[in-house]
């Protein structure tokens, strides 16, 4: 039987766009995609149950390789490199479980992560999903192992921004640009990237790609607190996210027309208590934090479409294009857990 994977990790990781044309952007490069049972081997498939309902609405492969194939043949490749794709669902999984386990030391939430990842995961640790990427891509493109070490490194300078913000200090807009960028940003980048250097595109348009890719990840970042503070626990996920030390887009753009929702963040940071939490998500809301926080997300996708301009104008760029329009209209849902 095979080990049971907690319902609290399987959440994180299954995070997954409502109301964007996914399918339509698989079926464009499904004879590329890699195959859903390669990735379940490369993390430990035994983690994994393979009749279980969750594991098959996971709808992998998921938008991490879909990119990476996207970003290659926009960029004129006539064929993708697989262990590219595998690399960047091995850097999602492994920052995924970093951030899982990354609650404050000595805090509830490190408590309870440290419980889930030895009883249930055991060996499946952002470390190791993080050496077996360095091995898919050590025999490939030296440029795309360049990359994903470079991307390593922003998630760690993004660990110890976190850290920073853990201290109860009222974000700033561009400490949450910052944050954004050296966590869904890196990884969006790399697959974007990665994806140029498999078509071996020149500099131009792997820095293209690269704007694309960061720009994609602050829109993937906000929309996804947006989304669940209005349509979801709101103060749950405003528990969560100041307990992990992540700043939330509505917080700050709240602060704008409230400065002392500043002051109530620090303390929800301090000292994270559900009725905080709950009082919190009202005053954002009667501040107009969700009408500020969209308007960003409506410029992080002006500017990752803006970016795409450089490429040739091909069906893949189009598909691109439209990604980043769809997702600043989408929201998130959650895989329903039975």
């Amino acid at each position: 039987m095979p080990t049971r994977l907690s319902r609290g990790f399987q959440r994180l990781i299954h995070l997954v766009p409502a109301g964007v044309q996914l399918d339509a952007m698989r079926e464009l490069v499904r004879d590329d995609l890699v195959d859903d049972d390669k990735v379940l081997d490369l993390v430990g498939n035994r983690h994994f149950d393979a009749d279980d309902p969750v594991s098959k609405r996971a709808n992998m492969p998921r938008i991490r390789p879909i990119l990476v194939a996207l970003a290659a043949r926009a960029a004129g490749a006539e064929s993708v490199d697989e262990e590219t794709m595998y690399a960047s669902e091995l850097l999602h999984l492994a920052l995924s479980v970093h951030d899982f386990a990354f609650g404050r030391q000595g805090g509830r939430r490190r408590r309870v992560a440290r419980r889930v990842v030895r009883r249930s995961v055991g060996w499946l640790s952002g470390n190791h999903l993080t050496l077996r990427a360095l091995e898919l891509t050590r025999h490939g493109s030296p440029e795309v192992l360049g990359e994903l070490v470079d991307t390593l490194r922003e998630f760690s300078d993004g660990q110890e921004l976190t850290r920073a913000l853990q201290q109860g200090v009222v974000p700033t807009l561009e400490d949450w640009e910052e944050h954004a960028d050296l966590l869904t940003g890196a990884l969006f980048a790399f697959c974007c990237r990665a994806g140029g250097h498999v078509a071996r595109a020149d500099p131009r348009i792997l820095s293209a790609l690269g704007r694309y890719g960061r720009h994609l990840g602050r829109l993937w970042h906000a929309a996804e607190d947006v989304s669940v503070i209005e349509h979801g626990d709101a103060g749950a996920h405003l528990w969560a996210r100041a307990l992990a030390g992540r700043p939330v887009l509505a917080v700050i753009t709240a602060c704008k027309s409230d400065p002392t929702i500043g002051d109530a963040w620090g303390e929800l940071v301090l000292d994270p208590r559900a009725e905080t939490a709950d009082a919190l998500h009202m005053r954002i809301v009667r501040a107009g934090g969700l009408a500020g926080a969209r308007e960003i997300i409506v410029r992080e996708s002006w500017s990752a479409r803006r970016a795409l301009r450089a490429l040739p104008d091909t069906r893949y760029r189009t598909a691109l294009d439209r990604f980043a329009a769809d997702l600043a209209k989408a929201g998130f849902r959650r895989v329903e857990l039975d």
